[in-house]
């Protein structure tokens, strides 16, 4: 008998402004990530900006995130993250916009000249 999967796959664009430094995860209609999961609790974590770096930090859900870990968990820019938040796992990655921008930009020019011939 297969094991019955969520495949669904949804893409997040979360932005940083003066404003909004805090995303949550879960399953109520307040989080910014909603994930629907009956294992996932209303507002399960939540990713935090701050100063010094980006961290994910789990909310007192009852089944934990990534493996259990009550700690903040310091989030580093251009690494690709998988955590299990209750039985669902999601991935991302932290990126600075600026750097995205850049290497658009660099793509683009080394491309120009073989446009050109």
């Amino acid at each position: 008998m297969p094991i019955d999967k969520n495949t669904s796959r949804m893409i997040h664009l979360l932005t940083v402004t003066p404003n909004k430094q805090e995303f949550k995860l879960g399953r109520g209609h307040e989080s910014e990530v909603r994930i629907n999961d009956i294992s996932v609790s209303r507002c399960h974590a939540v990713l935090k900006y701050k100063e010094d770096g980006f961290y994910i930090e789990d909310n007192n859900s009852k089944f934990g995130t990534i493996a259990l870990v009550r700690e903040k968990l310091p989030l580093e820019i251009e690494n690709t993250y998988a955590v299990q938040i209750g039985r669902t796992v999601i991935s991302f990655t932290v990126r600075n916009v600026d750097i995205v921008q850049m290497k658009k930009e660099k793509q683009l020019k080394e491309m120009r000249p073989q446009l050109h011939h």
